[in-house]
Order: C-alpha cells, then sequence, then structure tokens
C-alpha cells in the first residue's frame, strides 16, 4: 500500500478516541524530511518513549525506515511501535498510564 493509501485507511477506522490521523514530518534514512501519518495515539506513545524511556526516536525512526521492504515508512512505523508496546506488556515493563490494551 502507498502513502495515499494508508492515510485514507486510517481516515476510515472507526472514530473514536485516540484513533484521528496526525501527520508530522521526521528524518528519514536518507536525512530528508518525510510526512509520516499515525493515528494520534500513537504519537503520544512516541513522546512518551522519548520523554519517559530516553529512546532516541530520530534512530529509531531511521533503523526502521531501513528495514521497511515494499511499505511506508509510517505503515511500518505503526507495526514497529506496537510491536514495542506489545513487548512492554509482557515483560512488565513501564507504559504510560494511558495506554489501554483490549
Amino acid at each position: 500500500m502507498d502513502q495515499y493509501e494508508f492515510e485514507k485507511y486510517l481516515e476510515n477506522q472507526p472514530k473514536i478516541s485516540g484513533t484521528e490521523p496526525v501527520g508530522r514530518f521526521v528524518k528519514n534514512a536518507f536525512g530528508v524530511e518525510e510526512k509520516l501519518v499515525l493515528p494520534d495515539a500513537y504519537w503520544r506513545y512516541v513522546d512518551w518513549l522519548v520523554e519517559a524511556e530516553a529512546v532516541e526516536i530520530e534512530r529509531y525512526i531511521v533503523d526502521c525506515d531501513n528495514e521497511r521492504g515494499e511499505r511506508t515508512l509510517s505503515e511500518n512505523l505503526m507495526d514497529w511501535l506496537y510491536f514495542d508496546m506489545t513487548e512492554r506488556k509482557k515483560a512488565f515493563h513501564p507504559l504510560p498510564s494511558w495506554l489501554e490494551f483490549i
């Protein structure tokens, strides 16, 4: 799926708090500003990783970009973040208090 299709996919998800698509510009693996669109809750999680866990998000995004294959960077980053959340939950590592798993 290309970036346009991914953004349309996000826009067509059920309208519940935290699912609103939000775009931010970040530097990709080539050092070029690229617009990433993720649900708002994912950007909140990114901000939490930076503030509470001191994650170097620029490096994280570059690594994610280098391993995205045929996917968009937005799509791959969303999967990486979800995997990070679930692995933290399994390992009983800290998670933001507002994060709920269904």
